[in-house]
């Protein structure tokens, strides 16, 4: 019987960080760009797993990966000149005021007081010799090969990046749908499939109705986990103070 509290709890500790993946998901639906995040779960379930849980050798359910679901989100017209996505794959590369240079598919930007391309948070928009991006007219048209026009004249193309496909989980996500790369991780030239749109922006892949469902199945998992072990623990209760006395 103790077991059986054991298994429950092994089933339940891995609701919780499910829990808070698929929220984290829903808090991000309006996030421009913004790449949801799947949990994988391996189940260890025996009653001799449970039984080396108490002797503290545990090996519950627990989290197998975490890894980002980089398909491509639906499109927003805005018809801001400055607002960009990509119909294919890749990342403009951005850089902060400490040098390090990150990847993004959130393309709402501005300009700063002097003309440079940024994004929400600050951060330099790229060209493709890693320079800043400087508008400095009135005209800006951006073609669908990253080129922007400037009154009528070649300004400089956009630096756009992408990476090998089995590359792609191992880039970290650091929020704000930004992401960094490690060292060993080699950034590539985008496709030419790959356009760039003006005035638009890509939605967050994220489905707010599926999402949705998934977090109350996980809840109600979690319940079951509970009712289980609180049925168990009555049980216990039973056997201690009524089958143990002597009549």
């Amino acid at each position: 019987m103790v077991n059986g509290i054991y298994l429950s709890t092994a089933g339940m500790i891995p609701r919780i960080s499910q829990i808070d993946n698929v929220s984290n998901n829903l808090a991000n639906v309006s996030t421009t760009a913004f790449k949801k995040s799947n949990m994988f779960l391996r189940e260890l379930v025996t009653a001799q797993q449970s039984l080396d849980h108490a002797l503290g050798n545990e090996r519950t359910e627990t989290t197998e990966e975490l890894w980002i679901d980089f398909s491509q989100g639906t499109f927003n017209e805005t018809k801001d000149i400055y607002d960009l996505a990509f119909n294919g794959p890749g990342f403009f590369r951005v850089r902060d005021n400490n040098g390090d240079v990150f990847y993004t598919r959130n393309g709402n930007f501005n300009t700063d007081p002097n003309g440079v391309l940024i994004t929400e948070d600050g951060k330099q928009v790229l060209d493709e010799l890693s320079q800043m991006i400087v508008i400095d007219g009135d005209d800006v048209v951006i073609q669908g090969n990253g080129e922007i026009i400037v009154d009528g004249e070649l300004a400089t193309t956009l630096g756009i990046a992408d990476f090998q496909q089995s590359d792609y989980q191992q880039l970290k996500s650091i929020g704000l749908g930004m992401f960094e790369k490690p060292a060993n991780v080699k950034e590539y030239i985008k496709s030419d499939e790959t356009k760039v749109l003006q005035g638009v922006l890509e939605d967050a892949n994220v489905d707010s109705v599926r999402t949705m469902v998934d977090m109350i199945e996980i809840f109600r998992t979690y319940e079951l986990g509970q009712k289980a072990i609180q049925i168990q623990d009555q049980s216990l209760q039973r056997v201690v103070t009524e089958v143990g006395v002597v009549r």
